[in-house]
């Protein structure tokens, strides 16, 4: 983990109220000043709307995204509700009782409050969860915001996930073994830097994405490649202009939503169908690859290893 969530001695003085969380009225968005401390009231915090958290008790916990679902599950953790995402992208064996909250982005606040939960963990990234905080901590429920783009992210919402579980082995296992994996997939990279175009296709639009924000996007700039949206604004408008003006070595498509296939018709009528799009020096030596969903649009979890590796495989394999 190259910047590991740090120890700090100077947190206000927290609330012993079973499942409360305090406010300090920071509103700072910024991931790096995640904090963490494991005392005698509990798991004190600083979440990624810049709040400062003490979780006492996490016997009844809800999820608002199937990733965050499986994260907390892999430290240890379980679930009376999670979002309807994930029923449908996990295979977990849930108990009967385990509820649907809805939509990741619109959730059922009214099934969140009847849960009664313990602490509730939630996207600062979604409008719609956000939107919720306020009703929630009215209703007497700790609600936690994080941000996961890349494996920083995911090791320092780990740490604090498991000091809440008390399951430092499984901080071991799924972070630490975890990168190991992803430092030996950057020991392929030769320092070629190769120019790489990332797409994000759904069954209602067809973006270019740059090298933040995304979990392939975060991958490939780790891995010393060069996203060309980065310095290209022509490319948000999918200026095939733009394109055969950079022309990428590797062009990868990541998938979003359920319906896959109009989501690459999509990738199709808007780029491979244009005559132009086979001089680019990709699709000639054969690099346009879609990505498995799960590792590389919802985030990898304790696959991250293996995200890292399928990528580094494709761009610098191993002769």
């Amino acid at each position: 983990m190259k910047r590991k969530i740090f120890l700090t001695l100077a947190l206000c003085l927290v609330v012993a109220l079973a499942g409360c969380g305090k406010n300090t009225g920071k509103t700072s968005s910024n991931k790096e000043d995640i904090s963490i401390i494991d005392n005698e009231e509990g798991v004190t915090f600083t979440d990624s709307l810049g709040r400062e958290l003490t979780v006492t008790k996490a016997e009844r916990v809800v999820t608002l995204l199937g990733s965050f679902c499986d994260e907390w599950m892999a430290a240890g953790g379980s679930v009376v509700g999670t979002a309807s995402d994930t029923f449908t992208s996990y295979d977990f064996d849930f108990d009967e009782n385990v509820a649907n909250t809805g939509s990741n982005l619109k959730p059922d606040v009214e099934t969140i409050i009847n849960l009664e939960p313990d602490l509730v963990i939630a996207s600062s990234k979604l409008d719609g969860q956000v939107e919720i905080k306020e009703t929630l901590e009215n209703a007497g429920i700790t609600v936690a915001y994080f941000n996961v783009d890349n494996f920083e992210d995911y090791s320092k919402t780990m740490e604090i996930f498991t000091k809440i579980t008390g399951r430092s082995d499984l901080y071991t296992q799924n972070v630490t073994e975890v990168k190991e994996t992803i430092d030996e997939a950057k020991n392929q990279v030769d320092g070629r830097k190769p120019k790489v175009l990332l797409i994000r296709a759904a069954a209602s639009s067809v973006k270019v994405k740059t090298s933040t924000g995304t979990v392939a996007g975060e991958i490939l700039k780790d891995l010393d490649t060069v996203n060309i949206a980065d310095s290209n604004s022509s490319l948000e408008d999918l200026s095939m202009e733009a394109i055969i003006l950079e022309d990428p070595d590797y062009i990868f498509v990541t998938v979003q939503g359920s319906d896959v296939d109009a989501a690459l018709e999509n990738v199709n009528e808007l780029l491979i169908s244009n005559p132009a799009w086979s001089t680019l020096t990709a699709v000639k030596n054969n690099n346009y690859y879609v990505l498995d969903k799960m590792l590389y649009n919802a985030k990898p979890n304790a696959r991250w290893g293996e995200a890292y590796q399928g990528l580094a495989d494709i761009i610098y394999p191993n002769d």
